[in-house]
């Protein structure tokens, strides 16, 4: 490792910002002076950094996900060396932008992320962009969000698969909306949305921060962990948008048809999101039956049955 500690500042740039702390390690450049390397990471990517440990103190308890704020300069050779470094102000954080502090390395499919970043940063309501950052900024859910699968070994069974499934929920349950009830106001077709992404969310509670099942996996259904996953959020919808917060809860919870237990859907809006709930599974077990054989004819996975039929070379197109 090169010298660090006399960087040339004549080809550097200053910068500030605030992340999240991924990773941290002790290393000694070529005079042994220890530096403490840092990943600061945030929805567009990672910073490495390094910190003179001989010249900075380093703030005690900045553990791991923390909001930490870090300034210095950037070398031409893409070098950050870091002049100062501490735990983020609360009005650091509330500054940065909807779901801007997630972590895309913890990612398996960035693609999907850039997706989701993209369509929550679109959102007009200020009330559903708090409420999504309250419940998917949380430290102890947000590496699952992003790692889980959809399930063990049914539909979207790898990393990452909770995280485009959902998205697919909540885009297609948002295409149903808009061709049925083209007029529906902006407000509902983004409470749409958020209900599709967030149908998923209780599975958080039964896969650890890697994606692997635990304990609740086992012990509980994963609808049962919905409310309280978005507890938070819904506190301050309660308090500002009290009828989203009502229709999330309703649309979270009510029954499918033949049911034992919930009230029957009340709102289109349910309908929408387990129509397309039941599609997305659909689609891509579809594609799993037919992922080791020619896709015609019929292809099974599990108990499931699948067909495609054999079109003329011109209707494939």
């Amino acid at each position: 490792m090169k010298r660090l500690d006399n960087a040339p500042t004549h080809l550097s740039r200053t910068f500030t910002g605030t992340y999240r702390l991924t990773g941290r390690v002790v290393e000694f450049d070529n005079a042994k002076t220890p530096f403490l390397k840092l990943r600061l990471s945030d929805c567009v990517g990672n910073q490495i950094a390094m910190l003179n440990l001989s010249k900075t103190t380093v703030p005690e308890r900045i553990g791991h996900l923390d909001f930490v704020t870090a300034s210095g300069v950037k070398c031409l050779s893409g070098q950050f060396i870091l002049d100062e470094f501490r735990r983020a102000s609360r009005d650091e954080v509330t500054s940065m932008d909807t779901l801007q502090s997630l972590p895309r390395v913890y990612s398996p499919m960035p693609e999907v992320f850039d997706k989701l970043i993209a369509t929550v940063q679109s959102l007009q309501s200020d009330c559903l962009r708090v409420f999504l950052t309250r419940v998917l900024e949380r430290k102890d859910r947000l590496e699952a969000f992003l790692n889980a699968p959809a399930s063990a070994n049914y539909h979207h069974a790898y990393p990452g698969g909770l995280l485009k499934h959902s998205l697919e929920v909540a885009n297609h349950s948002v295409a149903m909306l808009r061709l049925n009830e083209p007029t529906m106001p902006r407000l509902m077709q983004e409470a749409c949305f958020v209900g599709g992404l967030l149908h998923d969310i209780g599975k958080t509670y039964t896969y650890d921060s890697k994606g692997k099942p635990n304990a609740a996996w086992k012990l509980c259904s994963h609808d049962v962990f919905t409310l309280e996953a978005c507890a938070y959020g819904l506190t301050y919808l309660d308090a500002h948008e009290p009828d989203i917060a009502m229709t999330l809860r309703h649309v979270w919870t009510c029954a499918s048809p033949g049911a034992r237990y919930g009230q029957p859907a009340a709102m289109t809006l349910a309908r929408y999101i387990r129509d397309a709930d039941g599609q997305s599974a659909m689609a891509d077990n579809q594609q799993r039956a037919f992922r080791r054989q020619t896709n015609v004819g019929f292809g099974r996975l599990g108990q499931n049955l699948f067909w495609q039929p054999q079109l003329p070379a011109a209707a494939s197109h």
